[in-house]
């Protein structure tokens, strides 16, 4: 059986498709990938045309975002972040001197990002570092983890790594999506792990251990991280109002966090106390303040809840969770919590997404 015509082309002339439109570069890229692609990954070696193919490959990956446009740029940063991998193609992507960078971490669903961190920092050093800062926080468990640990062992310089937090924490503040959670928690360990690799070792000095094992208060506490955090900065910065608007602003994300979940809860505790049960009413009336104290303290961070559990309506993707696989874009759903809204105007968003399920 004779080879189909495209495949003879891509055995017979591996630079026609170099200069091939877009559409038809990027298919034979996501070729390349394959385990059948790996003949022509080591012919371009071979022949000299790795270079231009990585230029060609990281000008694909930039450019303009329109979604068939950005669909092409996530497959070809999954090409660039599996070649990066390879040692002999790293001199190749950094000798092709194209400034080029990915669409949105969240345009990546379902993709691994680590490659792709370990190719942007690998080429781009810190200029790329707020994109891989912003991926490590809107990621979860071990994805987010492993993306961490690559940020660090670059070892960056520090205040290249708190210019990146605050790029990375304006740009999620910016977004109408759910703020993802446990940011105050992740920010920590990579500071911790920043200055663990910087630290330098003292044999046989106990005042760190000393030091450590004393139960500092809150206030204590955040004084002295911010006392540490500048104290690794360049003595000509200024760090003192952006650092403790950082730490700040941290802060009350995870707060607000914590609160709309207690928030969301508040209309199923309020139906519980109005049915006839068994609660004591010394139990009715403790649950009844708890309830006013949760929508006292949202009222006051502007949180708000909108939908009743139980009642139904069509899936709305910015309103609504979408944990459930069964749910599609034009289904008719029920709340099981309702939505969480935050702020008022031009700046009201959606803090915390409805749990629903098929209606």
């Amino acid at each position: 059986m004779s080879k189909p015509a495209a495949s003879t082309r891509r055995d017979s002339d591996p630079l026609a498709w170099l200069a091939a439109d877009d559409a038809a570069f990027a298919e034979h890229a996501r070729w390349l990938a394959s385990a059948k692609g790996r003949v022509t990954r080591d012919r371009l070696l071979r022949t000299g045309l790795a270079s231009e193919f990585a230029a060609r490959l990281l000008s694909a990956a930039s450019g303009e975002t329109a979604r068939q446009v950005e669909t092409r740029q996530v497959e070809s940063w999954k090409l660039v972040g599996y070649l990066f991998a390879q040692e002999s193609w790293q001199a190749h992507l950094r000798a092709a001197g194209i400034d080029s960078a990915p669409p949105s971490p969240r345009s990546f669903a379902g993709v691994p990002l680590t490659p792709i961190v370990q190719a942007l920092l690998g080429l781009y050093g810190k200029d790329a570092l707020a994109w891989c800062v912003y991926a490590y926080l809107t990621r979860t468990g071990s994805a987010a983890t492993d993306i961490g640990d690559v940020i660090v062992a670059h070892a960056l310089a520090f205040d290249a790594m708190l210019e990146a937090i605050e790029a990375a924490l304006t740009e999620l503040e910016a977004e109408p999506d759910v703020q993802p959670s446990g940011i105050a928690g992740k920010i920590a360990r990579l500071l911790t792990q920043r200055l663990t690799t910087t630290a330098a070792p003292h044999a046989g000095n106990s005042a760190v251990a000393r030091i450590s094992s004393i139960a500092f208060s809150r206030e204590h506490t955040t004084a002295l991280i911010a006392a540490m955090l500048a104290a690794q900065l360049p003595a000509d910065s200024s760090p003192g109002d952006n650092l403790h608007h950082a730490l700040a602003e941290t802060a009350w994300i995870e707060a607000d966090d914590a609160l709309a979940r207690a928030l969301q809860q508040t209309p199923a505790l309020r139906e519980a106390i109005r049915e006839p049960t068994e609660l004591s009413p010394q139990l009715r009336s403790q649950i009844g303040a708890i309830i006013q104290a949760v929508r006292t303290s949202a009222a006051k961070r502007e949180l708000e809840i909108e939908g009743s559990p139980g009642s139904e309506t069509t899936f709305d993707p910015v309103k609504h969770a979408q944990d459930d696989p069964r749910i599609t874009p034009t289904s008719r759903v029920r709340l099981i919590t309702p939505t969480v809204f935050q702020g008022r105007g031009a700046n009201r968003r959606v803090l915390r997404a409805a749990d629903v399920e098929p209606a």
